[in-house]
């Protein structure tokens, strides 16, 4: 009877450990990889080349855009000069990324355009260009290049879900989706900070979110992190932003925003 019960689990031994090799081979995740999310070569579901630029035919702007899953995003902010829109007027603000960022200014005009151009405009589409209240549908519809719209907060989700792979966590995400120049990331409300260029990003999908902030009633612009809209309301005052930082997350608030379009969809449901 011993004899019996040692051949058997010599025999049991073996299969449990090929069966825990075998669960452990099916648990393996693949890592994330930019060539397999967001390639730089090849044509989208558009027939668009994955990167590239296009032109705003209302005002002659040129913008990159990029290819991230099924989506095509704008890889710069929104410039269009709509309605309530305005560009940073921090003083402070723009003598910085005259030092750090563009060196050929001589002039604070020059700078205010070079980082109006950057970092885009801020935008509300609140009625009547309030602070707070119901969404203005028609100037909503209207403030994005044709073909192009403000991301409501689910492909806000679709996009973040992209950046990520199980186990990881919304610090990824947001790395990967911020500029990967540091400079940008040294500027602040008060002064230049050395230490902030340590909130880099890798840039793995060539979107390139910079740390424009946010805008407060006053006119004083907050750059710490990106701030970007969507055309969601979540009440009848207030309407969701995306919030990219040391991680990404919705917040409700009622400044004005960075704008970054996502191209309509071929996919009416989503």
């Amino acid at each position: 009877m011993k004899r019996l019960i040692k051949k058997t689990l010599l025999f049991t031994i073996p299969l449990i450990l090929t069966a825990c090799i075998i669960d452990s081979d099916e648990d393996e995740v693949e890592p994330w990889k930019a060539e397999k999310v967001c390639p730089a070569e090849g044509t989208n579901i558009y027939g668009m080349q994955n990167r590239g630029t296009f032109t705003d035919e209302r005002d002659g702007q040129v913008y990159r855009y990029t290819t991230i899953g099924d989506q095509v995003w704008m890889a710069e902010n929104l410039r269009y000069a709509a309605p309530y829109s305005t560009c940073s007027n921090d003083t402070n603000f723009v003598e910085q990324y005259c030092k750090l960022i563009e060196l050929n200014c001589k002039t604070e005009t020059c700078c205010k355009e070079s980082l109006c151009h950057h970092f885009g405009r801020y935008y509300t589409i609140i009625e009547n260009g309030k602070w707070m209240g119901n969404i203005d549908i028609d100037l909503a519809d209207t403030i994005c290049p044709k073909g192009w719209h403000i991301p409501q907060k689910h492909e806000w989700e679709r996009l973040e879900k992209k950046m990520i792979m199980p186990g990881e966590n919304k610090t990824n995400a947001a790395s990967r989706m911020k500029s990967s120049d540091s400079s940008f990331f040294a500027m602040s409300s008060t002064q230049i900070n050395e230490l902030n260029r340590t909130y880099v990003g890798t840039d793995d999908c060539s979107l390139s979110i910079l740390p424009s902030g946010f805008m407060y009633e006053g006119g004083m612009t907050l750059e710490f992190n990106a701030s970007l809209l969507s055309s969601t309301q979540e009440d009848s005052h207030f309407i969701s932003t995306y919030r990219i930082g040391n991680k990404s997350s919705f917040e409700i608030q009622n400044y004005r925003d960075a704008i970054r379009c996502v191209m309509d969809s071929i996919n009416p449901k989503l």
